[in-house]
């Protein structure tokens, strides 16, 4: 379960990342379109943060079943996302900070 939880939210915050390198998003969340080198970086974050997540997946046993696992979080996290950018999208920053608080939680009680 806490291990869900970590990928869950490294997929999460990598497709909150990827939704702000799109200018529709940018609009949505930022009131302004972001410049090049910051949409790059967006862009960059957000795939880097998936790759992460398949890393630690892929760090558990067997790569077919830590792949699915992988794929199965990254679907809960596409629904969670679409759904918080459909409906919560004002709420942006609290969304951010909390994944991050699951993701640090999740990660140091991962030690014990």
């Amino acid at each position: 379960m806490i291990f869900f939880l970590l990928i869950w939210s490294l997929s999460s915050l990598g497709f909150f990342a990827l939704a702000c390198s799109m200018s529709k998003h940018q609009k949505q969340f930022f009131q302004h379109e972001l410049s090049v080198g910051k949409t790059r970086l967006a862009t960059l974050v957000g795939w880097c943060l998936l790759i992460l997540a398949l890393m630690l997946c892929l760090s558990l046993g067997t790569p077919s079943n830590d792949i699915s696992y992988w794929f199965g979080a990254l679907t809960i996290a596409a629904l969670c996302v679409g759904l918080c950018i459909s409906y919560f999208a004002t709420y942006f920053w609290k969304m951010i900070g909390t994944l991050v608080v699951i993701f640090v939680l999740s990660s140091l009680m991962l030690k014990y």
